[in-house]
């Protein structure tokens, strides 16, 4: 509760809006821990934590004009909160306008069945869009079907902020680890901007059809 109270106080020290992030509840992969079978007594003693620590930290939030969206993961790095309909969920018990909610296309891409029928559940819940490949590169490199996802967008009315955040994966040999994060070795502002200007020109052409 200290840690998020002190996420919104640095959010608007700086003049953010949103502070956005995970419930990892056990880490699972980045802890080296296997997920482990949870008793109904406790995935309910789980899901009250969440919404009593959500709610007072919504509360401190709020006073401060900033927004609390919390982000699925999928499940190999969160074992408490990995789908859209989850996190719906949380936030119809929280209830708070201050909690809402921010969606990632690479953890979607896992756990939804359709992307674009996720966003469209979520709705006016989203506040923060992160726009990433499948295989998290540059946007546009991969399998993603990026006019389904921003045609999904529009239908909910969205106008929140959009942002990118490629993993850099530059090395294919044999026992590197993908699930890792490696700082870029060279200027990647060419790529960075080709990116988003890929992902501007699907805002711009969603609501058309030909």
């Amino acid at each position: 509760m200290d840690y998020l109270k002190y996420a919104a106080d640095c959010a608007a020290a700086l003049g953010a809006v949103i502070v956005g992030g995970p419930l990892t509840g056990n880490p699972l992969v980045f802890a080296g821990r296997p997920p482990q079978p949870v008793s109904e007594e406790e995935r309910l003693s789980r899901k009250a934590r969440c919404v009593a620590g959500l709610k007072e930290a919504g509360e401190h939030a709020a006073g401060l004009g900033v927004m609390l969206a919390v982000e699925p993961l999928n499940r190999f790095e969160s074992d408490v909160l990995c789908t859209t309909r989850q996190a719906i969920e949380l936030l119809d018990a929280v209830d708070h306008p201050a909690v809402q909610l921010m969606l990632d296309t690479f953890h979607m891409h896992m756990e939804e069945a359709s992307i674009a029928e996720a966003i469209r559940l979520a709705g006016r819940r989203i506040v923060h869009f992160q726009a990433n490949e499948n295989h998290r590169g540059f946007p546009g490199t991969g399998a993603t079907d990026w006019v389904a996802v921003f045609r999904a967008l529009h239908e909910t009315g969205y106008q929140g902020p959009i942002s990118l955040e490629p993993f850099r994966r530059n090395d294919d040999r044999f026992g590197v680890p993908f699930a890792q994060w490696r700082p870029p070795h060279e200027d990647e502002s060419e790529r960075l901007a080709a990116s988003a200007e890929f992902i501007k020109s699907h805002i711009l052409l969603t609501e058309y059809r030909r």
